[in-house]
C-alpha cells in the first residue's frame, strides 16, 4: 500500500509541478513579446504557426523545447527566462559587454565576423564600411 501511495502522489506532484512550470513559460512568453512590442502574428510568422497558436501557448504555456529556444535565440534572450522570474534585462544576451575596456557593446556574434573582417585587405574593408554606413543612415531615418 506504501508503494501504491507514494507512486500516485509523486504522480499528482508531477503532473501539479508541470501546470505550474507551462504556466509560467506562457505568462513569460507573452510578456517577452509585450516588452519587446512584438504581435502575436509576428512572432508566429516566427515560428511558422498561426496567431491562435501563440495565443494557446501564452494561456496553455504548452510549447516545445525547440519553438521556444528558437524565439530565445531570435530575440538574444537567454532560455532561462522562461522559467524564472527575474526581469528581462538580466536575461538579455544579445550584446557583448566591452564598455568596462572603453569601447562600444558589440552585439554577440560579431567578434567572429570582425575577426573574419580584419583578414580582408584594406580596399575590401571601406567597400565594406562604406555599404555599412549607407544602412545605418537609411535605418535612423
Amino acid at each position: 500500500m506504501n508503494v501504491f501511495f507514494n507512486t500516485y502522489f509523486l504522480f499528482v506532484f508531477n503532473r501539479i509541478y508541470l501546470y505550474i512550470i507551462n504556466m509560467c513559460v506562457g505568462r513569460r512568453l507573452k510578456e517577452l513579446r509585450k516588452e519587446l512590442k512584438i504581435s502575436q502574428k509576428e512572432l508566429g510568422g516566427l515560428l511558422n504557426v498561426a496567431q491562435q497558436v501563440i495565443s494557446y501557448y501564452e494561456k496553455s504555456g504548452n510549447i516545445d523545447a525547440s519553438k521556444l529556444a528558437i524565439v530565445a535565440k531570435h530575440y538574444g534572450v537567454d532560455i532561462r527566462y522562461f522559467f524564472e522570474k527575474r526581469p528581462l534585462k538580466e536575461y538579455r544576451v544579445s550584446y557583448f559587454d566591452v564598455q568596462s575596456l572603453g569601447g562600444p557593446a558589440i552585439p554577440l556574434g560579431w567578434d567572429e565576423m570582425l575577426d573574419e573582417l580584419s583578414e580582408l585587405n584594406h580596399d575590401k574593408v571601406k567597400i565594406i564600411e562604406a555599404v555599412v554606413k549607407a544602412l545605418i543612415k537609411e535605418f535612423s531615418n
